[in-house]
């Protein structure tokens, strides 16, 4: 017979692997609903890049009425000072690489680093192909925001696979499937973080493995040749809309917009925001930087 000691050693041991159990179950259900909350948000917005008039701002008041906040992987707002039941996403770049990351030096002259992508030109189109690129996204970005505090994130530059699909077939043949087998993977690594996708040619692609789907420049764009904000065409605003409604196909997302309008251009982004919340969707206007407050 095992000595008395014994058995208060066991009825401990058990009394605290059942409260870390609980304790874990716990916190996967708590870190899951959030993900579940996406189709409820209406009011979001997103800051990814830099500027002085964000220093000393009140980040608790100014975040009081969103729902989901997106922030850059270095973000100007630490995580930890938004209020809790914010639903915060870490940015994340998987289809181009970028010279500020602390990945650059290994990868800057790696053979999946294809060429300069000419809107951002500091920023360098990758083969999401490439086993390496893929390590580097799920082995130490992904865990780096997620240790900032980040609950979740937002993946960007997915139309970089099919746009080098279509540009060389034969050199990037299955870029579009290695995108959807990336992103499939993100979601099995990480089951409890709620992950948006941001693109339009790449979304049927990534559907099925993602919380909702986010698209820029449904309504109102920035002209990068022209250097000014406009409504978007027609034809422009038809194509992005028929994308959007094929991936609606493949899996029901909700669809987050991000149109762009000067500061002062007041029109246009009250014009943007109704045209987009018409059709169900959950807007948000910026401008081209992404480095205001809403």
């Amino acid at each position: 017979m095992a000595p008395p000691c014994l058995f208060v050693r066991r009825a401990v041991e058990v009394a605290v692997f059942a409260f870390l159990a609980f304790s874990c179950h716990s916190c996967m259900h708590a870190s899951s609903s959030k993900s579940t909350d996406l189709a409820h948000v209406r009011r979001w917005w997103i800051l990814i890049g830099n500027s002085p008039v964000l220093e000393g701002v009140d980040w608790q008041q100014a975040a009081r009425d969103a729902q989901m906040i997106v922030l850059g992987s270095d973000p100007q707002v630490p995580p930890a000072q938004l209020p809790r039941d914010v639903v915060r996403l870490g940015y994340l770049s998987v289809g181009e690489a970028d010279p500020r990351r602390p990945y650059w030096n290994e990868v800057r002259a790696a053979p999946f680093l294809v060429e300069p992508d000419p809107a951002w030109p500091e920023n360098v189109r990758v083969d999401v192909r490439n086993p390496r690129w893929q390590q580097i996204l799920l082995n130490e970005e992904i865990p780096r925001l997620l240790a900032q505090g980040f609950d979740g994130l937002m993946l960007d530059t997915i139309d970089t696979a099919p746009y080098l699909e279509a540009k060389d077939p034969a050199r990037f043949a299955g870029s579009r499937q290695a995108l959807g087998e990336l992103v499939k993977a993100i979601r099995a690594r990480f089951p409890g973080a709620p992950v948006l996708a941001n693109g339009i040619a790449g979304l049927p692609d990534v559907a099925p493995f993602v919380d909702g789907f986010v698209v820029e420049g449904v309504f109102a764009t920035y002209d990068f040749g022209r250097r000014l904000y406009r409504e978007t065409t027609d034809a422009e605003r038809g194509w992005k809309l028929a994308r959007i409604a094929e991936a609606q196909a493949i899996a029901r997302r909700p669809v987050f917009t991000i149109d762009y309008a000067d500061v002062g251009d007041v029109a246009l982004a009250h014009w943007a925001e109704s045209e987009s919340a018409e059709r169900g969707f959950k807007p948000y206007v910026g401008v081209r930087d992404l480095n205001t407050l809403p």
